[in-house]
């Protein structure tokens, strides 16, 4: 049961790449109250199309905005974050900066201008799938290095919050690059007071799963 606990911030994404916004917002506040909702039946974002993730991600947003009075809402997922255009100050979405090159999803680099991106079509939903899996998360992410030569890039951003739950083995395969985290931007400037040091969480899913709610938590850092 989540908590009557002032303020509530909301975490949008497909799926478990999210979680990787929510342990960096209680890293960073020691707490919370948070409502995290995992669009599992549309996942992955980055092979829909940017009229039905713009139509998806506006209802998802009204939701928790309607049912669960959120204060604020974080976009945790940089496809539907380039295809967005928000005007609410309290919508919080991924930030990309031209001084970078991103790995990123298809409709993410259909999107984006002006901006150097490295796009992969599957790199997000393997990690998905084998989030648990050391062995064959090692194996993949290792042939995705070698197949964009990220090794031999002075520098790049991982441009999808899947991306960064294997972030120490992007470093393990590119010892020599430095290696960004997106969510870095959009953490530095959020500041937020909270009530008390508790931490509390809800998840949601739109397809009803035990097992998925349960992979979910898993992934939450203490």
């Amino acid at each position: 049961m989540l908590k009557k606990l002032r303020p509530t911030i909301g975490i949008i994404d497909s799926g478990i790449g999210g979680i990787s916004i929510l342990n960096a917002l209680k890293a960073k506040f020691k707490g919370g109250n948070y409502i995290y909702f995992a669009d599992n039946l549309n996942m992955p974002y980055g092979n829909k199309s940017a009229k039905f993730l713009k139509n998806r991600v506006n209802n998802l947003i009204n939701y928790l905005k309607t049912n669960y009075l959120t204060d604020y809402i974080f976009i945790a997922c940089n496809t539907a974050s380039s295809v967005l255009k928000l005007a609410d100050a309290d919508v919080i979405k991924m930030q990309f900066d031209t001084n970078y090159t991103y790995l990123v999803t298809p409709l993410t680099k259909q999107t984006l201008q002006n901006i150097n991106v490295v796009a992969d079509k599957t790199l997000a939903k393997l990690i998905e799938k084998h989030i648990f899996n050391t062995k064959a998360l090692n194996r993949i992410i290792k042939y995705h290095v070698n197949l964009h030569k990220l090794n031999a890039m002075d520098c790049f951003v991982l441009g999808c919050t899947h991306y960064e739950l294997v972030y120490d083995l992007f470093k393990k395969y590119c010892p020599n690059s430095k290696i960004i985290k997106n969510s870095d931007f959009i953490l530095k400037d959020f500041n937020m007071n909270f009530e008390t040091n508790e931490t509390s969480i809800l998840f949601l899913q739109s397809k009803s799963s035990k097992s998925y709610i349960q992979k979910l938590k898993s992934l939450v850092e203490d």
